[in-house]
């Protein structure tokens, strides 16, 4: 075949055989072109897809068993605070205390000017004499028969009625003086000498310094975790940290944040609490395996779930985490196995399924 071809290629004019030459080279000059170019092409193909390829720095976790803890935005407050109220009315003649005094139980706090409440007290405990000696009397007669049993009630009626008033008197003279109910701290004072108070007017305010109240309300997904007798940290706003123990968790939601109080006793033996400062309750509730974590590196999927991006085998994943405690020195998650590589950088500018190039943290493993 290749022979007959070579006679017929040479039976040709030499002009045919030149531009058939001609032909043959030029059509192979082509090919080469495109075979060099391609290869060329892929190559730069490749290295642009290398260059393409996000860098993240990733970071192994480790797990560690951790107290899962429910923290509660709150207060403290005093558990036992009072107005203490007049209950006679008169004009305040003495106050025996200043705000911020300490005072025991049954100190004197204000006097109400006794008018003529002595005066009638006199009367009253005369009045109490004269009818138990007429009741005497009687009673001796009865037995003699000069006196009915009607007659001898009626007196009897009379000496009560006589000591019942005594006793009034009593009581409304001693009320004069306006006494603490506990021991405690002056934390308010309403009154001066010179005013006039009614009955039901406040005195002074006297708190209580221990125990003291860490108070909060925890949803109705967290209370049935809770009980009586718990332990809890306050973290106060002051920079302060106090142990404390759950003693009161409501039955009852409220109506309209659905939220459950809870109160925690606190020691306060050296009175520096304060009631109203805001603190964080952290109750520990379970022991669970998590991770400790920056809050830098937690995203959100579409739906709004919290979590973090993480790196198998090249692939970008976004995994949910839940939140076990959180701390100033980091954040202690749940939800993710041991070992996982986490991006710790560049997790905002990857997707879920897209192929990274991983850095290993400075940081080792966490």
């Amino acid at each position: 075949m290749f022979k007959s071809m070579f006679d017929s290629f040479m039976r040709m004019r030499p002009s045919y055989r030149a531009a058939l030459i001609i032909l043959v080279l030029a059509v192979v000059w082509i090919g080469s072109g495109f075979i060099v170019g391609g290869h060329k092409a892929s190559s730069s193909d490749a290295q642009a897809k290398a260059v393409d390829v996000p860098r993240v720095r990733v970071q192994i976790l480790a797990a560690a068993d951790r107290d899962a803890t429910i923290t509660i935005r709150g207060r403290t407050q005093a558990l036992h605070s009072v107005d203490v109220r007049a209950e006679v009315e008169g004009v305040v003649q003495a106050l025996r205390v200043e705000k911020g005094d300490r005072v025991k139980m049954g100190d004197v706090l204000c006097e109400i000017k006794l008018n003529d409440r002595a005066a009638k007290l006199q009367q009253a405990r005369a009045l109490v004499a004269q009818t138990a000696k007429q009741h005497d009397v009687d009673v001796d007669l009865a037995k003699n028969g000069f006196r009915s049993t009607t007659q001898v009630s009626q007196s009897a009626a009379s000496l009560e009625a006589a000591k019942a008033t005594q006793q009034t008197m009593e009581i409304e003279l001693a009320n004069t003086k306006i006494k603490s109910p506990f021991a405690g701290i002056v934390d308010d004072r309403y009154v001066t000498v010179g005013d006039y108070m009614k009955v039901g007017d406040k005195c002074a305010m006297i708190v209580a310094p221990e125990p003291f109240l860490a108070v909060g309300q925890v949803s109705e997904h967290e209370v049935g975790e809770l009980k009586v007798g718990d332990p809890i940290t306050a973290n106060l706003v002051t920079g302060e940290t106090v142990q404390g123990k759950i003693s009161f968790v409501s039955i009852r939601a409220d109506d309209t944040t659905r939220t459950f109080r809870i109160e925690a006793e606190l020691p306060n033996p050296d009175a520096k609490l304060r009631a109203g400062i805001s603190a964080d309750i952290r109750i520990p509730v379970r022991q669970l395996m998590a991770e400790k974590i920056s809050p830098g590196i937690l995203v959100l999927d579409d739906n709004g779930v919290i979590g973090v991006r993480t790196v198998e085998r090249g692939i970008v994943h976004f995994h949910p985490v839940d939140i076990v405690s959180d701390g100033p020195d980091g954040m202690w998650v749940s939800g993710l196995s041991d070992g996982i590589a986490v991006i710790t950088v560049g997790q905002e500018f990857v997707n879920d399924g897209e192929r990274v190039q991983t850095v290993q943290d400075k940081g080792g493993r966490a």
